[in-house]
């Protein structure tokens, strides 16, 4: 741990006091190792806080727990601990979104264009934004994210889950049919209209699965029905004319113009996607307002099939 020096600026002195709390765990062994008095100590940290604009620490009582923006503004005092200019740039960055990280994991039917279409959009003024994505089942986005590998999670939540906060996302259902199908007249397509037709299903390990044979009733198990575990590689087989399928919007967006058209389905479906966080992990600014954006952008990606 550096010395305490009284001749620093106040800025210094500020990041001194912070960098020993977060090394410390605690205002009180910060104070005695800086060699000043404890309510010093909390009088710098609240200056700092102040003066960054940034809630650094979570206060319950006498115990403190750093914000995610807290660690994340420690790396930068630990790479840049003797260049005070940039650590100011950096946390003026940090206040304002414009850089930091974002962990998500997304179910494959998002994961594989929805989110790349998200990310774009939201980074495109934050070139310092690092980002993770990771394409998983839904049960593995749910247990990830509530153990804190991820900060953000997108998947199929059929009830509300322990540790987790859930937002809907509207994901309904269409039908996908060959270029040029007979169906693809129709604005919409109901299940009745399906009694005909060779049904590409998603297979039973798919949470989906279930839904879709609700919808379908009788007809889910047609003969010579092909079955698969991911709802793209179902779009792929419509596409080669292999029959027609029922899946989410975000996946049919992926591949219209390559061999295959999409219809609403009616009576209308929906798949019950959501966005999910940890109940007891505080998000990120950054991750909140990616939240925020999220539904306006789920919208925009979906216009191509629903206007």
């Amino acid at each position: 741990m550096h010395k305490y020096y009284g001749g620093m600026s106040n800025f210094g002195r500020q990041i001194e006091a912070f960098r020993a709390v977060m090394l410390t765990g605690g205002m009180t062994t910060a104070a005695e190792t800086l060699r000043i008095t404890q309510p010093a100590i909390s009088r710098l940290i609240r200056d700092l806080e102040d003066d960054l604009k940034i809630a650094l620490f979570h206060r319950r009582g006498n115990q403190i727990t750093p914000t995610v923006e807290a660690t994340a503004f420690l790396a930068e005092v630990e790479r840049s601990y003797l260049g005070m200019d940039q650590l100011r740039t950096f946390a003026v960055d940090l206040r304002n979104s414009l850089t930091g990280s974002l962990r998500i994991a997304a179910l494959p039917a998002m994961a594989l264009g929805f989110m790349p279409y998200c990310l774009a959009k939201f980074s495109g003024t934050r070139p310092k934004l690092s980002i993770t994505l990771d394409g998983i089942p839904s049960h593995l986005v749910l247990e990830r994210v509530a153990g804190g590998q991820f900060e953000l999670g997108f998947a199929a939540v059929p009830a509300d889950r322990p540790m987790l906060n859930t937002t809907p996302i509207k994901a309904r259902a269409v039908v996908v049919m060959p270029e040029g199908h007979p169906l693809a007249k129709n604005e919409t397509v109901s299940a009745d209209q399906l009694r005909n037709e060779r049904i590409v299903m998603l297979d039973r390990g798919n949470y989906l699965r279930h839904t879709i044979e609700r919808a379908l009733g009788t007809r889910a198990g047609s003969p010579g029905a092909i079955e698969t575990p991911l709802s793209a590689i179902a779009c792929s087989f419509v596409a080669r004319g292999l029959g027609v399928t029922i899946i989410d919007a975000f996946t049919a967006i992926n591949f219209l113009g390559r061999g295959i058209e999409a219809r609403l389905l009616v009576p209308e479906l929906d798949f019950g996607f959501a966005m999910v966080t940890a109940q007891q992990r505080p998000m990120s600014q950054l991750a909140r307002q990616f939240a925020q954006e999220i539904h306006l952008l789920a919208e925009e990606y979906q216009s191509p099939i629903f206007g």
